[in-house]
């Protein structure tokens, strides 16, 4: 009965009524002999059905993150841990927030609080529609002081870097100042292929951290057989990943 549920719930989901009309239209496509048309809505049904199933969501975004490395336990304490930007948003008051990403923020406050770092150290920057600029920097320093984290433990990367190769680049300039030796870059799993390519590209050696565990395929339910949000999100964040590592950005 749950399953049955389950299923007639998505179904009537945009992403499930969209389906559904697909499967018909392609149906009556191939009723009606038009072969070229019903072949072409097939296509569309079958792109749409396979970036939106959780599975494969899941199965790219673990293809992507296999293989990252991890702190080791007895590691000597890092000399700074930068925190990729992103992991902050902005309350109704203007105060800020954990955002969809503040994992980041959180895990690199657990290290500190373990001794496993010395200094956090944030960057990032974003143009809002309404023209503002977005100092992502300087929202993760306000919310690692409220989670505990000392003002002195913390560097703010000033100049404004909007895309992640700018970040890397800003940070490598940081290190080479401050004559940091042992460093690390610390993002969300599936973000961190592409940062690790971009400082290899940029001749920064740094020890990347996940701030969430790598994917796990879940096991298969037949609700998933039905486009979903949670599979068209990892599809989507795989190939943006991707794309932006192409473009070396």
């Amino acid at each position: 009965m749950l399953t049955l549920t389950k299923l007639i719930g998505m179904l009537l989901m945009p992403l499930g009524l969209l389906w559904l009309g697909l499967l018909a239209a392609t149906l009556w496509a191939f009723r009606k002999r038009a072969r070229g048309l019903g072949a072409f809505l097939a296509l569309l049904t079958l792109g749409l059905s396979l970036a939106g199933n959780p599975l494969v969501g899941h199965l790219l975004k673990a293809r992507l993150e296999r293989g990252l490395p991890s702190l080791p336990d007895h590691a000597p304490p890092l000399e700074a841990l930068y925190v990729l930007g992103g992991g902050s948003d902005l309350d109704e008051h203007g105060h800020p927030i954990l955002g969809e990403y503040g994992d980041r923020l959180l895990e690199a406050a657990r290290l500190w609080h373990a001794g496993r770092v010395k200094r956090l150290v944030a960057g990032g920057a974003s143009h809002e529609a309404d023209g503002r600029l977005r100092d992502f920097g300087q929202e993760s320093r306000v919310i690692w002081m409220e989670l505990g984290v000392p003002e002195d433990a913390i560097q703010v990367i000033g100049e404004p870097c909007f895309i992640t190769r700018d970040e890397i680049q800003a940070f490598q300039r940081l290190k080479a100042q401050k004559r940091w030796t042992r460093v690390g870059l610390l993002s969300s799993a599936w973000h961190l292929p592409r940062v690790l390519a971009l400082a290899g590209r940029e001749g920064l050696d740094a020890l990347p951290l996940r701030s969430k565990r790598p994917s796990r395929i879940p096991p298969f339910r037949l609700w998933q057989v039905v486009p979903q949000e949670e599979g068209i999100r990892g599809t989507q964040q795989v190939c943006w990943e991707v794309l932006g590592r192409w473009a070396g950005r």
